[in-house]
C-alpha cells in the first residue's frame, strides 16, 4: 500500500530543511498526530510534508477509504488528556504548520486571484501590486498601512516574525513606523506625500 502513495508535483506547501526537521522531531517523540490525504489515484493531497519524513523514519502507512462524507478521527489510545507527550504533540502540530509557507507562484499559476481573495489571501501575499488602484486595494482588504500611488518597488520579500518582540526590534533596526495594521510599508520609509495614508 505505502508503495502506492505518490507526492503532488504541485504541492501548494513548501517545506524547507528547517521545517523538515520539526516534522521528523515531532514523529520521533509524538508518533502520528493526522491522517494525510490522497486522491484516487493515490497522490498526496495533504501531508507531502509528512509523509516524507514518516518514510525516512520508516512509519508503517494504512489507507483508509472514504469519499469525504465522514470525518475520520484519529483516535491516539496510547495517550491520555493530562500526558505530558499529548501536550508536546498539540504544541507541535500547529509548530509544523506555522514553519511551512505557501508556494504563491504556484497558487496564482492555478488559481483565479477572486478565488483566492476568497480564501483571504492577500494582494502583497500573491505578489500584486496596487500601484495601479491604492483606492480599491484598501477597500478590498481594509489592512494596507499605505497603498502605493507612483513609485515601483524594486523588490517585494515577505518577512515572518515569531514574536512581537521581533516586530518590535525589527522596527528599531530599520527605524520603519510598523503599527498593529500595517501590512506593507517602504524600505526606506517614504514620506507620506507620496502614498496615501490608511491608518493614523
Amino acid at each position: 500500500m505505502v508503495d502506492k502513495i505518490k507526492y503532488d508535483e504541485r504541492n501548494y506547501r513548501k517545506h524547507d530543511e528547517r521545517n523538515k526537521a520539526l516534522i521528523k522531531k515531532s514523529l520521533e517523540e509524538c508518533g502520528a498526530g493526522r491522517s494525510i490525504v490522497t486522491d484516487k489515484d493515490n497522490v498526496i493531497v495533504a501531508g507531502n510534508g509528512v509523509y516524507e519524513q514518516a518514510q525516512a523514519l520508516g512509519l508503517k502507512a494504512r489507507i483508509i477509504e472514504s469519499d469525504g462524507k465522514e470525518l475520520i478521527v484519529i483516535k491516539r489510545t496510547d495517550l491520555s488528556t493530562t500526558d505530558e507527550k499529548r501536550k508536546l504533540l498539540a504544541m507541535a502540530d500547529n509548530r509544523t504548520s506555522d514553519t511551512s509557507e505557501f508556494d504563491f507562484d504556484l497558487l496564482t499559476a492555478d488559481f483565479d486571484i477572486d478565488l483566492l481573495n476568497d480564501w483571504d489571501f492577500k494582494s502583497f501575499e500573491l505578489g500584486i501590486s496596487a500601484d495601479n488602484n491604492p483606492d480599491d486595494e484598501f477597500n478590498k482588504f481594509g489592512e494596507f498601512e499605505y497603498a502605493n500611488r507612483d513609485v515601483e518597488a524594486y523588490r517585494s520579500i515577505i518577512l515572518h516574525f515569531d514574536s512581537e518582540d521581533d516586530v518590535k526590534n525589527f522596527a528599531e533596526i530599520t527605524q520603519l513606523p510598523i503599527k498593529d495594521k500595517t501590512r506593507a510599508i517602504y524600505f526606506p520609509h517614504k514620506e507620506n506625500e507620496r502614498f496615501k495614508e490608511v491608518y493614523e
